[in-house]
This record gives structure tokens, C-alpha cells and sequence, in this order.
């Protein structure tokens, strides 16, 4: 957790709770692409799919916990020698954007968690 302009904002995974409390929030920000992955699977197929290779990420501002950014994390070769992390589809709403510090912090994040958490021995970031 960490402040941008007195709000206490998280970068983390997709959760349910995301879907269903914030949907449309959720949906103005994610890729067409997370947009058909979302619409077209189960709850539980969608979890099992985005927590094995293919990971959405989400900002919240913890005090209305709405989602206020994404990004998308594919991961090639899991579980291989040489696993290959391609960051994309990082849209923030515009609103809590100042001089690309908010992006510029998940980036981060973003890098940080392939590198460290999915081993990652490159990153790609689209």
C-alpha cells in the first residue's frame, strides 16, 4: 500500500470481489482482450486461466475500493529454465495519473513480480 494524493492506493491480483463490486470500473480500463476472457469463462475457469499464465493486476483505491488501473502479465515457458514474462495493456484512469508517477510505480511492480515471484529471466513490457 501507498499514498498518491492523500489515497491510499494497492497494486494486486484480480479477485472476485473486483469483478462483482467494481465491473464497470473494471471493465472501462482492462483490454479487449481481458474484456472476452472475462465474459466468455466460468468464475472458476477465469481464475484457474489468469493465476496460471496469463495474470491480470489491478490498482485499487483502498477507500471506495474501486479499480482505478490494470495491467496484464502473459508468462511463456512456466516452469522452464528461460520463463519469459510479457507486461502489457497498462491503463491507468486518468484521473489519479500525475506526471506518469502512478505508472511508473506499477511498472515497477510489475517488473519486480516477474522477476521475483514468476522467475522470469526476461521481461518484455508492450
Amino acid at each position: 500500500m501507498f499514498f498518491l494524493k492523500g489515497i491510499p492506493l494497492q497494486f494486486r491480483k484480480l479477485k472476485y470481489e473486483d469483478i462483482k463490486l467494481s465491473y464497470y470500473n473494471l471493465m472501462s480500463l482492462l483490454s479487449d482482450t481481458n474484456i472476452n476472457l472475462i465474459n466468455s469463462l466460468s468464475m472458476n475457469e477465469l481464475f484457474t486461466k489468469i493465476n496460471s499464465d496469463h495474470i491480470i493486476f489491478v490498482i485499487i483505491n483502498l477507500n471506495t475500493n474501486d479499480v482505478i488501473g490494470t495491467s496484464t502479465i502473459k508468462i511463456l515457458n512456466k516452469g522452464s529454465m528461460y520463463t519469459v514474462c510479457i507486461i502489457t495493456d497498462i491503463l491507468i484512469n486518468k484521473e489519479y495519473e500525475i506526471n506518469n508517477e502512478l505508472y511508473s510505480k506499477f511498472l515497477k511492480y510489475l517488473i519486480e513480480y516477474s522477476r521475483f515471484t514468476e522467475y522470469c529471466v526476461k521481461y518484455i513490457v508492450k
